[in-house]
């Protein structure tokens, strides 16, 4: 190592207490391949003990400016920055670098899925694209921070014992993101068969698709939380989104979202909305919680991964209004089960958002 350029840059000051750790720490950042320029760069970011574990995450980072992959993909400099925005990423300014390669790449793919798509619909497809991955990186980072607490230099009181453990878990990353695209493409191709067993051609070309929709919520859950610890409530939640995620998916539907304590699903048809909301009753109630649940039927809006219109509105309504244990169902819904299953009228109900009254029936408990 050149003790000397290290000084000169400002990384290593041989009259520091921490001398001894900070050079130990260099030593590991040149045998992992770091450049000085590097170090340099993450030594301003306040980032030098991550620097190992920064470059697995993003290669090559910080190269070009937004205008300079404009030139380098042949895109209007307006396109490719509302690409990026539209991605949830950020340009402090217009002559700051921040594009990799890699993220030339990925902003000429978007690009080109313009020309086909349209701009709306690719910068639509982009804002989803961005907001999930968002989450996928909260939950990835808050599931390590809570493990592994050497993460954190103030935990661990040592920038070397740190950058061990960071670059350790970011060797993952490469595999995680394999394991990203292997499941894009599972959930590509069960978003076009589930569209096709709608039979919504004929409402397609105006966004809409036949489909059933369901809300089901937990009761209590505000007082619950109320006196519930961190690791309880969190405890709560991830029971509530494994009991919904797995009913969801053994009846063939869809979980669009989970808001809080609530979960929205959609279904091809009534009477498997139906048997989704029940059995999430069910089984909720058989892990010590109480659910309620509300299923519509009709044609909705389907708009960047996710559902809208009256019909929407209306389950999420329903599920307001019932109580714990019941399952509540509009007319549409009523009228698709037919003699399948036996409902309870409760009458025209004033519910928040309509004008006026709306039929609605409760599912009789099953027998037995």
């Amino acid at each position: 190592m050149d003790l000397e350029a290290f000084t000169a840059a400002g990384l290593y000051d041989a009259a520091s207490p921490a001398a001894a750790e900070r050079l130990e720490l260099l030593a590991f950042l040149v045998d992992q391949g770091c450049t000085l320029d590097e170090m340099v760069a993450a030594n301003e970011r306040g980032r030098l003990f991550a620097l190992a574990g920064d470059r697995l995450v993003r290669p090559q980072r910080d190269q070009f400016t937004l205008d300079q992959v404009a030139e380098t993909i042949g895109a209007p400099a307006e396109k490719v920055r509302a690409i990026w925005r539209a991605f949830g990423l950020v340009e402090a300014d217009k002559d700051s670098p921040v594009a990799s390669p890699d993220d030339i790449e990925m902003v000429a793919t978007a690009a080109t899925m313009s020309e086909v798509l349209g701009l709306e619909a690719t910068l639509g497809m982009a804002r989803v694209m961005g907001a999930s991955l968002a989450r996928i990186g909260d939950a990835a980072s808050t599931a390590v921070r809570g493990r592994l607490p050497s993460m954190s230099v103030a935990s661990s009181g040592s920038e070397l014992t740190t950058a061990r453990a960071f670059a350790g878990i970011a060797s993952a990353v490469p595999n995680l993101g394999r394991t990203l695209d292997v499941l894009f493409r599972h959930h590509l191709e069960a978003a076009r068969m589930h569209f096709e067993r709608t039979e919504s051609w004929d409402v397609v070309g105006q966004g809409g698709i036949r489909i059933a929709v369901g809300f089901a919520d937990l009761c209590g859950f505000t007082g619950m939380s109320q006196h519930l610890s961190m690791d309880g409530l969190s405890q709560l939640l991830t029971r509530f989104e494994e009991i919904a995620a797995d009913v969801v998916a053994d009846h063939g539907g869809r979980l669009v979202k989970f808001l809080g304590d609530a979960v929205m699903f959609v279904t091809t048809d009534a009477v498997t909305a139906v048997a989704v909301a029940e059995d999430l009753v069910e089984a909720a109630e058989l892990r010590g919680l109480k659910a309620r649940a509300g299923v519509t039927a009709g044609t909705a809006l389907a708009l960047d991964g996710d559902y809208f219109g009256p019909i929407v509105n209306l389950a999420a309504r329903l599920v307001a209004v019932a109580e714990p244990g019941q399952v509540l169902a509009s007319d549409p819904v009523v009228e698709r089960l037919g003699d399948r299953r036996t409902t309870i009228p409760l009458g025209p109900q004033r519910l928040r958002g309509f004008d006026d009254p709306v039929p609605v029936s409760r599912l009789a408990p099953l027998a037995g």
